[in-house]
Order: C-alpha cells, then sequence, then structure tokens
C-alpha cells in the first residue's frame, strides 16, 4: 500500500497521512451526529422509556460503520481523481501517490464500498426494508459520479455535497422509522410525536445542507488556483472571487436568519438555554465568518474562513445537547 521514493516512509508520516486520506476530523463529527441524534433527539423525545422499540446498539453501530465506510469511500474516490488539483492547491497533503499508490486507493474505495454495501443489506433486512438497503449502493455509485463527472457542474458539485449532509441527518431517522414499523401499536401510539420529530430533524438537516453548501464555496475559494489551472468549473473560477463572496455571505444571512426564526419558536416553548447557546455559540461565529470573508483575499484568509464555517457546523450539532436538557 505504502508507496515508495526512495526514501522509506516513517510510520508517523503514513498514519498522518491515512488520517487525512479518510478525513479523520470529519468522520469524528459524522459519528458525533448519528449518536447525538439518537441519544439526544429519538431516545428521550421519541421513545421516553420504551427503549426496547429502538434499534439495538449493535445495529446502529454497524449503521455508523456502515455511513463511514462510504464516506470514506467517497473521500478516496475524489483524491484520486483530484491528484493534479491537489498538487497545487495543497501539496502538502497529498497523500495518493505521495503516500499511497494509485492503484491501492482504488482497491481501498472499491472494498469499503463493497463492505458498506454488504452491511446495508444486512441492515435492510433487519429492520425488514429492502428499499433502505438500496441507498447504500446507490450512495457508493453517487460518490463515484460526484468524482468522476459531477464536480465539473459548476455550483451542483456544492448543492451535491450539501445534500448529501442533509441526507446524513434523514438517514438516522429513516433507519429508525423503518424499524419502529416492525411495532405496530407503538408505532401507533407515538405517530403524534413523529410529525415534531420529523420537524426536529428537518431543521437540522436544513442547517447541515446551508452550512455544507457556504463551505463548500468557500473552499472552492480557496482552491481556486488549482481549479483555474486544470479547468475546473467552479463557482469562484467561473464568476469570480466577488461574486462568490456575495453568495457566500447572502447563504450566511439566510442561515442565520431561518435560525432566528427558530430561535423564536424555542424561546415560546420557554427553552431559553437552547436559545442563549445558539446567539452565542452560531449566531456570533456566523457574524464573525461574514466579516471574515469580506476581509478575505488570500487562501489562508479563506482557509481561515473554511474552519470557522466547520466550527459552526460543529457548534450547530452540539445544540443537541442543550435541546436534550431543555426537554
Amino acid at each position: 500500500m505504502m508507496h515508495s521514493s526512495g526514501n522509506k516512509i516513517s510510520i508517523w508520516r503514513w498514519l498522518t497521512g491515512l488520517a487525512q486520506f479518510v478525513r479523520f476530523p470529519n468522520l469524528v463529527i459524522v459519528v458525533l451526529i448519528e449518536f447525538l441524534l439518537r441519544y439526544a433527539i429519538l431516545k428521550p423525545i421519541l421513545f421516553g422509556g420504551a427503549y426496547e422499540y429502538m434499534t439495538s446498539l449493535t445495529d446502529f453501530i454497524i449503521f455508523v460503520i456502515t455511513t463511514l465506510l462510504l464516506a470514506i469511500g467517497g473521500y478516496v474516490i475524489n483524491d484520486y481523481f483530484d491528484i493534479k488539483i491537489d498538487r497545487v492547491n495543497r501539496p502538502d497533503q497529498v497523500v495518493v501517490s505521495r503516500i499511497i499508490a494509485p492503484h491501492a486507493a482504488m482497491k481501498i474505495h472499491l472494498a469499503v464500498n463493497f463492505i458498506a454495501v454488504i452491511l446495508g443489506f444486512y441492515l435492510a433486512y433487519r429492520i425488514q426494508s429492502f428499499w433502505f438497503g438500496l441507498l447504500f449502493p446507490c450512495g457508493a455509485f453517487f460518490f463515484w459520479f460526484y468524482s468522476a463527472r459531477w464536480k465539473q457542474l459548476l455550483i451542483w458539485k456544492n448543492l451535491i455535497v450539501a445534500f448529501i449532509s442533509a441526507l446524513l441527518v434523514m438517514l438516522v431517522l429513516l433507519f429508525e422509522f423503518f424499524h419502529l414499523r416492525l411495532y405496530p401499536d407503538y408505532f401507533a401510539e407515538v405517530m403524534g410525536k413523529l410529525n415534531g420529530i420529523f420537524m426536529i430533524f428537518l431543521g437540522y438537516a436544513g442547517f447541515a445542507f446551508l452550512v455544507s453548501l457556504f463551505r463548500e464555496v468557500i473552499k472552492d475559494m480557496e482552491d481556486l488556483q488549482g481549479d483555474e489551472q486544470y479547468g475546473t468549473r467552479s463557482l469562484p473560477a467561473v464568476i469570480g472571487i466577488n461574486w462568490s463572496k456575495s453568495i457566500v455571505i447572502g447563504l450566511i444571512v439566510l442561515t442565520m436568519v431561518l435560525l432566528g426564526y427558530c430561535q423564536v419558536v424555542i424561546f415560546r416553548f420557554g427553552l431559553e438555554m437552547l436559545f442563549w447557546y445558539f446567539m452565542i455559540a452560531v449566531q456570533v461565529p456566523a457574524i464573525v465568518l461574514i466579516m471574515t470573508i469580506i476581509r478575505a483575499k488570500e487562501k489562508k484568509n479563506f482557509h481561515l474562513a473554511s474552519w470557522l464555517a466547520k466550527l459552526i457546523m460543529l457548534t450547530g450539532i452540539l445544540s443537541m445537547v442543550f435541546l436534550s436538557i431543555s426537554y
């Protein structure tokens, strides 16, 4: 797997490269999202004390592993197709060809997708929903076509990534929903709660969509040099940095306004702790991000903006803890 270029690569360098290869921080966020959705929202609000109707912890862990494998497969194939561009945009972080040979990367992609699909159909069998199992091979093909073809489709590539982020949230609910159907009596009993749960999940999915969308455009501004050199039709490469900045700021403001509306509803329900959490941990960083975008001129400025966007995503996710406490 390790690709030699004259000097033997240290184990530490290889492990660091592997962590970059699979986007380890992003995987941690995926795990955090899925466990918080289960234990901070579904368990206390939907199931109360009737935990026997939840999916088993073993099945849920398999579900988490399956989504992680799909994500890893997506990251690997993305790096495989972006070798030349990444050598320009982030030469110190190139893993494919520098640490892992391209043919090895392709084998990893195929292997993790194969395991994910097998596990996905196992979960489908457990919850007795063939259609749920089909989501996983579809996801694998989706990531392939995104990396090979759809990345050239201007804003569509950003929308696709944002949609995947939102889908990750809804997938947790879908998994629990199909399992809940196996218990018709309890399903009928909690039907009234499901509408509220759906709205909560939809809110977090919408938040994930918008934050992922403006972060992807920020990353495109950061990577403009390589995209222009290799003819990638990213939004900044086509319409320019200034217009791209305006779009990002507009998306951030839209996120803040929609969140503000949710905060009004939250306050009316007496969830003051959650209201102030959103104000301090999400709204204030969003204002800082807008100021950073306005002033950004160099690659390092956009890198900072991208980091702030990820921070906003993380603090938004952690609000589930306060929602659970407040509830």
